[in-house]
């Protein structure tokens, strides 16, 4: 047993080292290339994008689902799987679709210790929400499974949430806890996703919390049941609104229910 947890510590120790490993690394070498392709591209508007890769990205832009923000035709003001869901949030915006150019990026982001990306990314989140229609007076973002982000070494949609509020001069709570560790949501359908992650969290720092419009800050919003669970935990506690904000969204015009 004590060998057994030997391993286990040493695991998590080295996992953590990749991380400070891969920090150092983006702080002397990275910052020139763009966070989507890696290849060399001017750097000076702090967006760290290519050319090419601005060209191929697919932004959600001014028609897109009033709920989920997901793309949509001209003549639709929701989506097919709006039309068929209820969600606790009151509203969603993505700023480009969960794709072959933009998921490699998010995964480095969020599995592979490229924590720097977190300042270009927000600085594209702050110039979206100054011409969007959202409303908000205090951020937070989704909380991790404590062991999961001691293995990580870090929690990605926090770390990009306060780099938001840096730039946006407003301020973060941490409004949730979680629970209970789950089974990964990327695993499940989108009724295993919702039933998975019922109960997950709970809401702290409530009288803060209070009549408040809160943003809340992920990476992917899929099939919008981590995101609907945590908006109704707030505004049981107390919460005015909840509006997701996210790097991107999965297309539902492709999957589906599953979006």
């Amino acid at each position: 047993m004590r060998r057994c947890n030997y391993n286990k510590s040493m695991g998590e120790k080295f996992e953590k080292f990749k991380t400070k490993l891969r920090s150092v690394g983006e702080f002397l070498f990275e910052p020139h290339c763009c966070i989507f392709c890696r290849r060399e591209c001017d750097t000076t508007n702090g967006r760290r994008i290519c050319p090419r890769c601005e060209e191929l990205i697919r932004y959600n832009g001014e028609h897109f689902c009033l709920k989920c923000g997901n793309r949509i035709g001209l003549d639709y003001e929701y989506c097919v799987s709006c039309q068929a869901t209820s969600y606790d949030f009151d509203y969603a915006r993505s700023l480009f679709l969960y794709d072959e150019v933009t998921a490699p990026m998010i995964l480095n982001f969020k599995y592979n210790g490229y924590r720097d990306y977190k300042k270009p990314l927000a600085k594209m989140l702050s110039t979206y929400y100054d011409t969007s229609d959202i409303v908000a007076s205090v951020v937070t973002s989704v909380p991790m499974p404590k062991k999961r982000e001691k293995q990580r070494g870090y929690n990605q949609a926090k770390e990009l949430a306060l780099e938001f509020c840096a730039l946006q001069n407003m301020p973060y709570f941490d409004f949730l806890e979680r629970t209970k560790e789950n089974v990964k949501q990327a695993t499940l359908s989108a009724k295993e996703r919702r039933e998975n992650i019922r109960g997950s969290f709970k809401a702290i720092n409530k009288a803060a919390l209070k009549n408040k419009d809160v943003l809340l800050i992920d990476d992917v919003l899929t099939t919008g049941a981590t995101a609907s669970e945590c908006a109704r935990v707030m505004k049981e506690a107390g919460a005015r609104s909840v509006v997701v904000f996210t790097l991107a969204k999965t297309d539902s015009n492709r999957i589906g229910t599953e979006a």
